[in-house]
Parts: C-alpha cells; sequence; structure tokens
C-alpha cells in the first residue's frame, strides 16, 4: 500500500542513521584497541628503559612509570575517539543534508504540479 505522505528517502534515512550507529561503535572499539596498544607500548617502553638505565647508572629511574602509561594510552584512547566521531558527525550531516536537499527538489516539482490547480488559475488538465 503506498503512503503518500511518506517520505519516499525514508528507507535512506533509517539506513544512514544504522551506518552511523555502527561507525560510532567501530570507533568507540578503535579508541579502546589504540588505548590499550599505547599502553602496552610505553609499558615495554619502560620496562627496556629501566634495564638499560640499570646498565649504564644503577641510581637511576624509570623514565616512565606505570601511571604515565596509563596516562599516554588514555589520551590516545580519547583523541581516537573524539577525531572518530567528529568524522562520524560529518558524514552524517553530509548525508542528511544530499536527503533534504533531494527531498526539497522533489517537493518543488509537486508543487509547481498542484499550485495553479490549487490557487484556482488552473482547473482542468491537473
Amino acid at each position: 500500500m503506498e503512503q503518500p505522505l511518506r517520505r519516499p528517502t525514508a528507507p535512506l534515512r533509517r539506513t544512514l542513521v544504522w551506518a552511523q550507529l555502527i561507525l560510532a561503535v567501530g570507533v568507540v572499539l578503535a579508541a579502546v584497541g589504540v588505548g590499550h596498544l599505547v599502553q602496552s607500548r610505553v609499558d615495554a617502553r619502560a620496562a627496556a628503559t629501566t634495564e638499560w638505565q640499570e646498565v649504564v647508572t644503577p641510581s637511576a629511574g624509570p623514565s616512565v612509570t606505570g601511571g604515565g602509561a596509563a596516562g599516554d594510552g588514555s589520551l590516545a584512547a580519547l583523541g581516537t575517539l573524539l577525531v572518530g566521531w567528529t568524522l562520524v558527525a560529518c558524514v552524517g550531516t553530509v548525508g542528511r543534508r544530499r536527503l533534504d536537499e533531494s527531498e526539497s527538489d522533489r517537493w518543488a516539482a509537486d508543487w509547481a504540479r498542484v499550485e495553479p490547480v490549487w490557487s484556482g488559475r488552473v482547473t482542468e488538465g491537473f
């Protein structure tokens, strides 16, 4: 059954919302992965630095602490999350803008056809 008041782009809008949701989940997973990756690399660097410093100067402490590794990982995850969500928002905005433009063009074409009859200027040939 045809629904005359339903937007023709409604299925595309629904697809766009699902795509944004999937991309947002992907961004969160990527941010968590980057955070863990950076933290593990900083932990490995701290362990290697400690061993090297013990050979050169036994009195020196580690250059990177465990808290520093967690902080670096958290900052990398936060940066990835912000950049990713910004990209998802931009893609959604551009997609919705294009859909709105096509709906506006379609509405203008339909109104150009209906307006003369609606205003009473033309009564035949509708």
